[in-house]
């Protein structure tokens, strides 16, 4: 694995900054906050992804960056869902594009999965479904020796996991 570091330093530099950003999200306890930090991981990885040769992991973090940005306003503006399906066609198109075997096959499972989880407007179901969406983003970054992608995909599997589970707590009431 050093010798991915040692082959591209560069690439895996922003990796590594992608991997900050990926480790992250799960701690947020908004969707919102959720999405924005993934929008700041996709567009790091679109760039790692471009620099290490994955030309599918590229253009589907970039497609995930524009369908965060679509996400986000779900909760508030329901017109947006036409938006957000919109990007769709455009994924398929990307696979087909960019197809180099088993890693699309892995970016194109994990982003499949993601996009049914960026659907939810609730927190708890938009968790789970990430649940299913980060081992196979793991096998498309250990095909393309993405380092950091993986790091990033293990902390985050394990940290969305621990706040799935851990003990909720009763909302707080406002007084007026």
């Amino acid at each position: 694995m050093i010798d991915a570091f040692l082959a591209a330093p560069l690439a895996q530099g922003i990796g590594l900054a992608g991997t900050a950003c990926g480790m992250s999200w799960p701690l947020f306890r908004s969707r919102i906050g959720m999405l924005l930090v993934q929008l700041a991981t996709n567009l790091l990885f679109a760039l790692h992804f471009a620099l290490l040769g994955a030309e599918t992991g590229c253009a589907m973090n970039l497609l995930a960056a524009a369908q965060v940005a679509a996400a986000v306003p779900l909760g508030t503006r329901p017109g947006f869902r036409l938006v957000y399906l919109g990007v769709l066609p455009f994924i398929a198109a990307g696979v087909a594009l960019t197809w180099n075997g088993l890693p699309s096959l892995f970016a194109a499972l994990g982003f499949g999965v993601v996009s049914v989880a960026r659907y939810q407007t609730a927190v708890r179901p938009f968790r789970l479904i990430m649940a299913v969406a980060l081992p196979c983003w793991f096998g498309h970054n250990l095909l393309v020796g993405s380092v950091p992608g993986m790091l990033s995909d293990v902390v985050g599997m394990t940290l969305n996991l621990a706040m799935l589970v851990r003990p909720r707590r009763p909302a707080v009431e406002t007084v007026p």
